[in-house]
């Protein structure tokens, strides 16, 4: 069983962020299953060192987005996801320094951030990116006024 199952509820709507996060949630997996399987701690820390690196490239991806389409809220998005690399950062350096294992404590972060991250965060980018309402539809189009 996948940690995080991907589905349309994660989708925010903007293509090329969807695949990153769809990427984002399969290499997740893949280190939920290198934990649960009890596969050697060289995969598990190359699926690791994985994950940081995709999340640093995807954020650099999504932060230049939100950048380009005037985002409001890209000062506090960009904080949240540095927060994120340096505590990603912080369980690698334990992995590595201290018992070379992946914690509960540290899936439970991983899956706890990505889900509510992209439901929460992501998805009021992604409403304000393609112009959809609370609720998902579409914008009421500007009432046409004549000059007559």
């Amino acid at each position: 069983m996948a940690a995080v199952e991907w589905s349309d509820a994660l989708s925010i709507g903007i293509p090329q962020t969807d695949e990153e996060h769809r990427q984002l949630v399969e290499i997740l997996n893949e280190l939920d299953d290198a934990k649960r399987t009890g596969k050697g701690t060289r995969i598990m820390g190359d699926v690791l060192t994985r994950l940081i690196e995709y999340t640093v490239s995807h954020f650099e991806s999504e932060e230049q987005l939100m950048e380009e389409s005037g985002y409001p809220g890209f000062e506090l998005h960009r904080k949240q996801h540095l927060q994120l690399v340096k505590k990603v950062g912080r369980f690698r350096d334990q992995f590595y320094g201290g018992g070379r294992r992946i914690t509960k404590e540290m899936m439970e972060f991983l899956k706890y951030w990505l889900t509510n991250h992209i439901l929460a965060d992501d998805m009021a980018f992604g409403k304000f990116h393609t112009g959809r309402t609370a609720d998902g539809s579409a914008p009421a189009s500007e009432p046409v006024t004549s000059d007559a």
